[in-house]
């Protein structure tokens, strides 16, 4: 078994990491490109992960010639994803656990999305672990920067009140882990099928590669 991770406080991204929402997601996309008679292609998901919905939407709106503004492509997607978030999506195995087991052990907890509050905060209400985190925070946030940035992970710090030399970054992609090391803390890799396809070159920049929860516990 390995070692407890050391740290005063953990700050938790949430798609594919604490829960298992990725298949919303290629719904959300698959809906939107057939309605605008567009074809989906392997590459879009790559390219936008670890964007923020603004990034995304400007992303998409560009790359494929959409009449639409930004803001209201955004409003599109999380229309088509609210009802699921609510109700259906899930936390990976040992997730809960988790996190009470690190509230007990008096580590300041908190949640770095790209994902908006209208989205995440009924979802973690609804699965009972909204009230174990000391701050939830959304890249919007931080300006609106996509994770790589590392700037919702330096705010996440500051809301905490402690150093980003004593945070832990749990993430399964790696724009995550590299923002969350270029705002000078450590990172955990939560493997996610969704991402697989760069688990590789991420694997390097972590202190732990874990399938769920459950191992940490």
């Amino acid at each position: 078994m390995s070692a407890p991770l050391e740290m005063r406080a953990a700050i938790f991204d949430l798609d594919g990491t604490l829960l298992d929402s990725m298949y919303v997601w290629h719904a959300v996309d698959e809906r939107f490109f057939a309605e605008r008679g567009l074809t989906l292609t392997p590459d879009y998901a790559k390219a936008i992960a670890g964007m923020s919905y603004r990034e995304t939407a400007l992303y998409t709106k560009k790359r494929y010639g959409l009449t639409e503004p930004w803001e209201e492509i955004v409003q599109i997607w999380t229309r088509m994803a609210e009802r699921e978030y609510r109700e259906n999506v899930r936390l990976k195995p040992g997730a809960e656990a988790y996190l009470k087991a690190l509230k007990a052990r008096g580590v300041r907890l908190a949640v770095a999305t790209a994902m908006p509050p209208g989205l995440f905060k009924p979802c973690l209400e609804h699965r009972g672990i909204a009230g174990l985190f000391d701050a939830l925070l959304s890249v919007e946030d931080a300006g609106g920067r996509g994770k790589l940035s590392g700037r919702v992970f330096a705010l996440a710090a500051e809301k905490l009140g402690v150093e980003p030399a004593d945070c832990v970054v749990f993430e399964d992609v790696y724009e995550g882990v590299a923002g969350a090391r270029k705002a000078g803390m450590r990172a955990v890799l939560v493997y996610d099928e969704a991402s697989a396809h760069r688990h590789g070159e991420t694997e390097a920049l972590v202190e732990r590669v874990i399938h769920d929860f459950t191992e940490l516990l």
